[in-house]
């Protein structure tokens, strides 16, 4: 508990610290991120406040199916979390130099991982906390529940991520130490597949669009309100996130002897895998250090084509820093595992997005209400991949940055070389999103999503470019970590006010064409021009102001 306590009071230090030279531009910097992350935690608490009020007041969905999205929520956090820790312990247990340095030293490699496990899951999940906590605060003002029960709840989601954040570094140890015997990439290619398979299977097992069909096909007969367990797959009673959703269901109706069983199930799986994670790591991972030690030493192949004795027809600026950011790319092995990772959970979610269409629940707000959650999560994963692979460009250039700024090459040729190539994968993805999952609704609103889409990318694009280059940190070598940052999570703050304010000002249009197909009477579709005229000049500012202020960032001393 000691170690604990030590990590937690200098992680709370590293927040509120002041910059050792004072200067006003450091003060203003400081004070202007402490207002937008307090704005940002009022405005998760009145998202959550408002979308419950209008859940169970507009459309009366009832308790039941209110805790069913919660828990799916909670599901998908449970996933980013478990994930994020694989990624992030993977750098920061093996890949670092700071490992290697203890290494150096008389540390005991068990003290070493106990230290940088929970260094990792504070480093990394302190934004995440402050969200889930404000969201939570929403939830408990509306339910009006008591001060005892909500910190009771309250301190149950530490439990919950510990869990995910646990599994998360037992299935590393499992992976590197299975590694030995049967390869590192038949290993990983075996678990992922059986990890990704688990999580489909998990979503047709409890589809919530089927869910929602098959208590609406009931109602009135059949209370919302009441526990409608019978609908939910057996395989729920076993998980996490439904302990969860279940303690506040049970709560909110005053049966505390349930909600108490549920989370002290929570507690009883956080304390296992926490204690088996400790003892795994003791047990296995010096060896694991060392047989990792070993996939960098193994001769890796290096094609031709990237090779900078071969020319290409770009010019030998461009060429140069092109073939330099791939070849730094292809080094790192945490950048080519999240990004395949990313990038499956994309087409999971393309093919499953692709399927929805007008599903006529007799409620045009449940309508809009689905159709606008799509399209905030395609917002959600330009803004992640942006601040995964656009946010670290400038701060991955490290120490020696000052030999390009001192080579005759324009800032506007370097900055467009550092940029096209990424942004314009991630625009891609994020247009065939946007087109896979307007397609059923007609040709005008394809267009429109779409038009509004790549508005809201280059958006997201240029501020996550912006902020990466006004908080570059030169001395940081680990993109994973660079994402992890105060100024990663300020920046990703940021892209979710953006991310709300593009979901209001879609809502009034798209609400009026849900309720004219209900209704079966013509949509009048400049409603949505005038409806885009706010989205051009909020997004056309954005990227201006955040683009601008890269250029004079890159433009001081180093």
């Amino acid at each position: 508990m000691k170690t604990f306590f030590h990590i937690l009071k200098y992680k709370a230090l590293s927040y509120l610290r002041f910059e050792s030279n004072f200067s006003l531009s450091n003060f203003i910097k400081n004070s202007a991120s402490g207002l937008i992350y307090l704005a940002f935690a009022f405005g998760a608490f009145y998202f959550s406040y408002s979308t419950i009020v209008f859940l169970m007041l507009k459309i009366k969905i009832g308790l039941f199916l209110l805790h069913q999205f919660i828990s799916m929520v909670l599901f998908i956090f449970f996933v980013s979390i478990n994930v994020g820790n694989i990624i992030v312990s993977y750098s920061t247990l093996y890949k670092s130099q700071e490992i290697n340095y203890y290494f150096s030293k008389p540390v005991q490699p068990e003290l070493l991982f106990t230290i940088k496990f929970l260094d990792n899951f504070f480093y990394s999940s302190g934004t995440l906390l402050m969200v889930l906590f404000s969201l939570l605060a929403g939830y408990i003002y509306y339910f009006e529940i008591s001060l005892i029960a909500g910190i009771t709840l309250l301190l149950s989601f530490v439990p919950y991520m510990f869990s995910a954040g646990s599994l998360g570094v037992i299935i590393l140890l499992v992976i590197i130490k299975l590694s030995s015997k049967y390869g590192f990439k038949k290993v990983l290619y075996s678990l992922a597949a059986i990890y990704l398979l688990s999580i489909i299977l998990f979503f047709d097992l409890n589809s919530p669009g089927t869910l929602v069909k098959e208590i609406m096909k009931s109602y009135p007969y059949l209370d919302k309100d009441v526990y409608l367990g019978s609908y939910l797959p057996d395989i729920l009673e076993y998980l996490p996130h439904h302990w969860l959703a279940q303690s506040g269901f049970w709560i909110i109706k005053g049966n505390y002897y349930y909600a108490v069983q549920f989370i002290f199930l929570q507690i009883v799986l956080s304390s296992i895998l926490f204690l088996s994670a400790l003892a795994l790591g003791r047990k296995w991972y010096l060896n694991t250090w060392l047989i990792s030690s070993g996939f960098s030493h193994q001769k890796k192949k290096q094609s031709p084509y990237f090779s900078f004795m071969n020319r290409s027809k770009f010019n030998p600026q461009t060429e140069s820093l092109l073939k330099k950011d791939i070849l730094l790319f292809f080094r790192e092995p945490s950048q080519i595992i999240h990004a395949v990772i990313l990038i499956f959970l994309i087409l999971i979610f393309i093919v499953s997005a692709s399927g929805i269409k007008f599903v006529g629940f007799g409620n045009f707000y449940l309508q809009t209400m689905i159709y606008l959650s799509i399209y905030l999560f395609n917002l959600l994963l330009i803004s992640t991949l942006s601040l995964r692979f656009i946010f670290p460009i400038t701060s991955l250039e490290g120490k020696n940055f000052w030999k390009l700024r001192t080579a005759p090459i324009h800032l506007k040729k370097y900055i467009q070389t550092k940029l096209i190539p990424s942004s314009s994968i991630i625009l891609g993805i994020a247009l065939l999103l946007s087109f896979t999952t307007n397609l059923k609704f007609g040709f005008e609103i394809t267009i429109f999503a779409v038009a509004s889409t790549f508005l809201s990318a280059v958006a997201i694009l240029s501020i996550n470019y912006g902020m990466g280059t006004i908080y570059a940190n030169y001395k940081e070598r680990n993109p994973i970590r660079i994402s992890s940052s105060q100024g990663a999570s300020l920046t990703f703050l940021i892209c979710a006010i953006y991310m709300v304010f593009m979901i209001l000002l879609f809502f009034k249009p798209m609400s009026n064409y849900f309720l004219s197909v209900t209704l079966n009477y013509e949509f009048n579709y400049e409603m949505i021009f005038y409806g885009s005229i706010p989205i051009i000049f909020t997004s056309a500012f954005l990227t201006y102001i955040f683009m601008k202020a890269a250029i004079i960032y890159l433009r001081k001393d180093i």
